[in-house]
C-alpha cells in the first residue's frame, strides 16, 4: 500500500466556487421535496375530481327540477280554490288558467292542468334541462287529494334529482 509520506501535507482542497454551497444544497432538497410532493398530490386531485364531478351534475340536476317545483308552488292553492268553488279540476285555458306553453320557464317548458289517471287534480310540468339528459323531456306531477286537501308528487327522472317528498 502506498501512504503518502508522514508529514507531507493533504492535497489542495478545490476551488471555492466548484464547491456546493450550503445554500445550493437547501434548494436542492426543497427541489425533490417539491417532486414528491407533486408526485403525491397528482393522485389526489383526480380522485377529488372523480368524486367530484358526479356529484356537481346530480346537484345541476335536483337544482332544475328544484326550479320547475318552485315555478309550479304558486299555482297549486289556485287548483285548491278552482275545485273548491267549480267542483272539478282546471284545465289549461280555464279561467285563471293559461295555455301550457305560457308557463314556460328556465327549467320547465311547459305545466299542463287536469286529472290524472288517478282521477285526482295535477299539474304536469315538463321538465328543461339543456344539459342534463337525465331530466330534460322529462315529467314531474302533482296531485291534489281533494278529500285529505294535500298534495303529492310524482316524477319521471331517477329519485336522485327530486327532493324527498317526490320520491318513490
Amino acid at each position: 500500500m502506498n501512504h503518502p509520506p508522514r508529514g507531507a501535507a493533504p492535497p489542495p482542497l478545490p476551488p471555492r466556487s466548484a464547491r456546493p454551497t450550503a445554500d445550493a444544497a437547501r434548494r436542492r432538497g426543497c427541489l425533490i421535496a417539491l417532486v414528491v410532493a407533486g408526485c403525491l398530490l397528482v393522485p389526489v386531485v383526480a380522485i377529488l375530481a372523480a368524486i367530484a364531478v358526479p356529484a356537481y351534475h346530480d346537484y345541476l340536476g335536483r337544482s332544475q327540477v328544484g326550479r320547475a317545483l318552485a315555478a309550479a308552488g304558486p299555482l297549486q292553492p289556485a287548483v285548491a280554490a278552482f275545485v273548491a268553488e267549480h267542483r272539478r279540476c282546471p284545465v289549461n285555458g280555464d279561467p285563471g288558467f293559461e295555455p301550457a306553453e305560457a308557463y314556460t320557464g328556465p327549467a320547465h317548458a311547459s305545466i299542463v292542468f287536469g286529472e290524472s289517471d288517478e282521477q285526482v287534480c295535477a299539474i304536469e310540468l315538463l321538465l328543461q334541462a339543456d344539459r342534463h339528459e337525465a331530466v330534460d323531456g322529462h315529467r314531474l306531477w302533482l296531485e291534489y287529494d281533494v278529500a285529505g286537501d294535500r298534495w303529492g308528487c310524482s316524477a319521471e327522472p331517477d329519485d336522485r334529482y327530486l327532493p324527498a317528498h317526490c320520491r318513490g
